[in-house]
């Protein structure tokens, strides 16, 4: 009899210390990224597609979130659990969610990183100590710049372009 409510004891502390800690873990994903969701909502209201941006939006409680945030990690010590993480990743496929993320990043005031495929060793365009959105260009294969034409006489160049 005491043998069973022994077991039967251990049984129910391992299951309370298991539930806590899984408690804790889910908590802290919470505090770790407090308004991402007011960022997302002001994504969706500010974007003519809403659809996409559930597709292009990732936040922590996303299961795509660290795959994403991983994938163009250049420098291995940035690996690790304790690194600081963007509150939320936004991956443009155009200008307009480029804008839409910027406007949404200012209400709710987040910082920006870029994050564009080049070298970055140092860590700059995906980790900071206070809470970022991170943009990711690496989905985005061009982007058009219409400037009005310009000229600059001298004895360096003459340079005349309308479109870069």
């Amino acid at each position: 009899m005491k043998k069973s409510l022994l077991s039967s004891s251990v049984f129910l502390l391992v299951l309370t210390l298991s539930f806590s800690n899984s408690w804790a873990t889910s908590s802290s994903l919470v505090d770790v990224t407090p308004g991402t969701e007011n960022f997302v909502r002001c994504m969706q209201s500010n974007s003519d597609n809403v659809t996409s941006i559930s597709q292009l939006v990732f936040t922590p409680v996303n299961a795509s979130f660290i795959p994403v945030w991983q994938v163009a990690v250049q420098n291995t010590r940035f690996l690790k659990p304790s690194t600081p993480k963007p509150s939320v990743i936004v991956t443009p496929m155009d200008e307009t969610l480029i804008q839409t993320a910027l406007f949404c990043a200012k209400k709710h005031g987040y910082e920006i990183r870029i994050r564009s495929g080049g070298h970055d060793y140092e860590g700059l365009s995906y980790t900071a100590d206070v809470p970022f959105v991170m943009l990711d260009f690496t989905k985005m294969r061009s982007i058009d710049v219409f400037a009005p034409r310009w000229e600059l006489a001298g004895t360096w160049a003459v340079v005349a372009t309308e479109t870069y």
